[in-house]
Formats: C-alpha cells, sequence, structure tokens
C-alpha cells in the first residue's frame, strides 16, 4: 500500500534500528523510525521484540514504524494493539487501520464481535469506522450509522454482537 521506494538493509541494520526504537533520545529514535519505514515491509518480521517491550516508547515506535508501511499483513497487529494499556498506542493502531481502508473491516468487526465488553476496542473501533465512513472507505451495505452509535454508547453488548454479526452477514 505504500508507494514509497524501498531501500535495502541487511538484517543487522535492521536489528540496531530497531534497538534504537528504544533509545531515550527523541530525534535518534524518529530518524531510526523513518529508516525503517523507509526499508519497508521486510523490517515487519524483526518488530515483534519493540512491540512486546514493557517500555511503552518502543511499542509506540514501533507501531508508528508499521503504520508507515501500510502492510495488509499488518492488520492483526493494530488489531491486538487496540487493547494495549496506553491510550496513544491504541489511537496509532485505530490510524493503521484506517489506513489499511476497506480491508480492516472484517477483521475489526470480528475483534468487536469477540471482545464487545472492552471499551478500549469499541472506542477504537468507533474511531477507525466513523473515518472510513466519513472517507467514504465502507461497502455500500454497511450500517454504519446504526452501529456507530452502538459503540458509541458501548453499554449495549450482546444487542452490539448481534448486530456486528448481522453486518458481517451482509458483508459475506
Amino acid at each position: 500500500m505504500n508507494a514509497k521506494i524501498k531501500h535495502y538493509a541487511t538484517e543487522k541494520e535492521i536489528k540496531d534500528l530497531i534497538k534504537v526504537l528504544c533509545d531515550e533520545n527523541g530525534n535518534k529514535r524518529k530518524k531510526a523510525r523513518k529508516e525503517l519505514a523507509d526499508i519497508g515491509e521486510s523490517v515487519l518480521d524483526y518488530m515483534k521484540e519493540p512491540l512486546n517491550h514493557p517500555k511503552h516508547i518502543c511499542r509506540w515506535e514501533a507501531l508508528k514504524v508499521i503504520k508507515e508501511i501500510a502492510d495488509l499483513k499488518s492488520i492483526p497487529v493494530f488489531l491486538e494493539a487496540m487493547d494495549d494499556d496506553k491510550s496513544d498506542i491504541r489511537w496509532i493502531a485505530a490510524e493503521g487501520l484506517i489506513r489499511m481502508g476497506k480491508y480492516s473491516v472484517k477483521p475489526l468487526l470480528k475483534l468487536v464481535a469477540e471482545k464487545y465488553d472492552s471499551v478500549f476496542i469499541l472506542n477504537g473501533a468507533h474511531h477507525v469506522f466513523f473515518e472510513l465512513n466519513e472517507r467514504d472507505l465502507l461497502p455500500k451495505s454497511f450500517s454504519a450509522k446504526k452501529l456507530l452509535a452502538f459503540l458509541k454508547s458501548s453499554g449495549k453488548g450482546p444487542s452490539l454482537r448481534v448486530l456486528v454479526h448481522n453486518i458481517l452477514s451482509e458483508l459475506e
């Protein structure tokens, strides 16, 4: 999805750049993030460690790299990050799903059906579906208005789950 020219890097260069994502110096992190994003899809296999790092800034930087690369195989990573304890991590995850456009719709609906009682998931899903609706990236048959209302009220658990299952059935 990312149309930028990709740069080649060795495994060692990639791993060294990933270590910098946890550096205290924000300028160094930003430079490493840009270089990793410029390398592209080949760095994705190396991102597991920083994504699971206990240090918040490491997860944040890694997710930013993945969002910039914008590869469809990153959708599961964004979905998992939607449940992170840190709100800015969840926000980047939602922005990543928005960047994936229509390809994130079904996986996110399935996550909502599974975790319909998670405020984090519901808030993030609301953000994603609102933006996709605004950008006219949802399927024409999609019940965006009704889903957004349910997600916003977040207290209608089982009813939300039924609605999501119905939407998924319509999309099949």
